[in-house]
């Protein structure tokens, strides 16, 4: 090079330099040789940031949503037979075209944004997405776009109706482009979509209440994809979990269920209930949902399919016998084991002698109630909290923090009989709960919490409901006149299990019948959901077959022991479940592979009120049920 030109360069660069000290020496070379080849770069765009507030809405889940809803299932209809075929046609046309990004199914859960265009607001997604999951429903505004990269990472659902005509930028959820994940629902033309490779893509060709109801189950693998594109285009996806289906595709002619439906209110109407909960599942669906009359008599607040009642000794099956069955599949309870052998301070007491499964099928002679009297007066219960009264037992009575201990170590004076005998008894599911606690190292609402109703996104199964929910969405029971508590809302009726402190082996459990007949499913499903095995066939088996002590499962009720009207209708002798001293009842048929829930508070506000028994509402509604199959011609795809 000449060296005239080389001294030239050197200049430049020396001098060049000087105009941007904070600039790398490297850095610059780079940029100046850029320039001299290429000419100027083109300024950067100016990164906009969201405004706060908006991050923060779209951050915002309204608490307990899931099943918040009005309505039950199926959907009111004044074509039914129009929206069966529309329904077959749905599922035979609904297409995965891609699967990227937010994989498919969602965890139930977790909560779900849904976005779509303003004023366009899909309701029937929405209502249907709430039986699943807490749901975030979100306008769309250009600031929307801007500001959903910094907002609390959830599953973001785009529901778009495309039209012809409108170009690539100038749909209104372009500007969604840049983020990454999102599952678009897209009713129409799949030609029209061009969207990035990042995204799921759901394709339906019309926009109906069918639609809806399709698209949502299938988001949550509760409803299988099969459809294909005329491109070809399109992937398979096995339904995983329990959804929702019209009772005609189970083979059930629904108007059958109007029967059942004035049963209830007839029960209703004669003051044996102020209220009443109603599922229905077969083959692992929900085929029929209702919430009928009000929480009170005063008919203030209307029922809604969400609402938790109180479950009474349905307590013993849903979560202690649960809990005892995880024990025995993991080896670590044996059935023939005494009381003693996990509890060696009842070694030398009366209960230390009686086996577990002699717990479990009440096989024991032990008295019915826990000894509870010693604690009625002054001394533990008291009209206000203070440091040593600290339990609550309603909004106006107080519980001294000592009571659980000494009422647990009550029960080696309990009176029994010479030998062990069939007598239901609330003390032997107390004893099984205090040996699942030594066993596992938690309490039972923790454990049971954490085997079953979390990890199959069961949230409306729960003890001390105050703890969880707002007032409105409990259920309450008696007027308590005897220990002076009030009216009992979302604090447990059962005076035994509230002085336990509200988690007892024989109650305190709270839920709506929704999640009670799911959890129920499971025994039919033998331990499985959603392709896990919560507990072995095996031991499924076991526990739901005749004790080898009495009429009884072991843990569970047998409706072959007392139910024969049920029996005669079609119910399976291998039926099991239980009842509830308040007004509610669960049985599940493998054979039938039905489930049924009836939730009342029968007890509302007199527990003397035996009307609800004497009209037979229970077993009379569960007959119709079975004589309600194989009255349709089932034809779905």
């Amino acid at each position: 090079m000449n060296l005239k030109l080389l001294a030239l360069v050197s200049c430049l660069l020396f001098f060049s330099a000087k105009e941007n000290p904070s600039q790398g020496w490297g850095d610059w070379v780079v940029s100046w040789v850029s320039e001299l080849l290429w000419g100027e770069a083109e300024p950067e765009e100016p990164v906009i940031m969201p405004e706060p507030d908006a991050i923060r809405e779209l951050s915002l889940i309204q608490g307990s949503d899931t099943l918040a809803t009005p309505y039950g299932w199926p959907v009111l209809s004044l074509d039914v037979e129009g929206d069966i075929e529309r329904g077959k046609e749905v599922n035979r046309s609904m297409t995965l075209v891609q699967q990227a990004g937010e994989r498919l199914p969602l965890d139930r859960l977790k909560p779900l944004r849904i976005v779509y265009r303003e004023g366009e607001e899909p309701r029937s997604v929405i209502e249907m997405a709430r039986r699943f999951t807490d749901v975030q429903p979100v306008s769309f505004t250009k600031e929307t776009a801007v500001a959903l990269p910094y907002a609390r990472k959830m599953p973001t659902v785009v529901v778009v109706k495309d039209v012809p005509g409108v170009a690539r930028g100038q749909r209104w959820y372009d500007d969604l482009r840049s983020v990454d994940s999102l599952i678009l629902v897209h009713y129409g033309d799949a030609d029209l979509v061009d969207i990035p490779d990042s995204w799921t893509w759901i394709n339906l060709s019309l926009e109906s209440k069918e639609a809806a109801n399709s698209v949502v189950q299938a988001i949550f693998g509760a409803r299988a994809l099969r459809g294909r594109l005329i491109d070809g285009r399109g992937t398979s996806m096995p339904a995983v979990r329990s959804g929702y289906r019209e009772p005609e595709e189970m083979g059930i002619d629904r108007f059958r269920f109007d029967k059942i439906d004035h049963a209830v209110n007839r029960a209703i109407r004669y003051h044996a209930t102020p209220g009443a909960q109603l599922t229905v599942m077969k083959g692992g669906q929900i085929i029929y949902e209702r919430s009928y009359g009000f929480h009170r008599y005063a008919k203030e607040e209307p029922v809604k399919v969400s609402d938790l009642y109180d479950l009474a000794s349905v307590t013993k099956a849903a979560a202690t016998t649960l809990a005892v069955m995880k024990l025995y599949d993991e080896g670590r309870i044996d059935l023939e084991a005494r009381v003693s052998d996990y509890l060696p301070e009842y070694a030398d007491k009366v209960p230390g002698n009686y086996r577990i499964d002699q717990l479990l099928s009440h096989h024991t002679g032990i008295q019915p109630s826990l000894p509870i009297y010693p604690y009625f007066n002054d001394e533990f219960i008291q009209d206000a909290p203070d440091p040593l009264h600290g339990l609550p037992l309603s909004t106006t009575r107080w519980l001294d923090n000592r009571t659980p201990d000494l009422l647990r170590h009550s029960l080696d004076h309990v009176e029994f009989t010479r030998q062990p005998t069939y007598r239901y008894s609330d003390v032997n599911y107390v004893l099984l709960q205090l040996i699942v606690e030594s066993i596992s190292g938690k309490p039972l609402d923790s454990f049971v919490a954490e085997h079953f109703y979390e990890p199959m996104g069961l949230n409306r199964l729960t003890f001390r409901p105050r703890d969880h929910y707002p007032e409105r969405q409990l259920i309450p029971t008696i007027v308590d006149k005897w220990m002076g508590r009030g009216e009992l809302h979302g604090y447990v009726h059962d005076e035994g299990a509230a002085m336990l402190g509200g988690v007892a082996g024989h109650a305190g459990l709270f839920g709506n019948a929704h999640d009670l007949a799911r959890l129920f499913q499971l025994l039919n499903d033998r331990g499985v959901y959603a392709g896990k095995q919560l507990i072995s066939e095996k031991t499924v088996d076991l526990f739901t077959r005749r004790s080898p002590y009495n009429h009884r499962a072991l843990g569970f009720d047998r409706l072959a022991g007392s139910y024969g009207s049920v029996i005669s209708a079609g119910a399976s002798n291998r039926t099991v479940g239980h009842t509830g001293y308040t007004g509610t009842c669960v049985w599940a048929d493998p054979d039938e592979d039905l489930v049924f829930v009836f939730l009342t508070n029968r007890i509302h506000p007199d527990p003397a009120n035996e009307r609800l028994l004497e009209y037979h509402t229970r077993s009379q509604i569960h007959r119709d049920v079975y004589r309600a199959l194989r009255t349709y011609r089932n034809d779905a795809a």
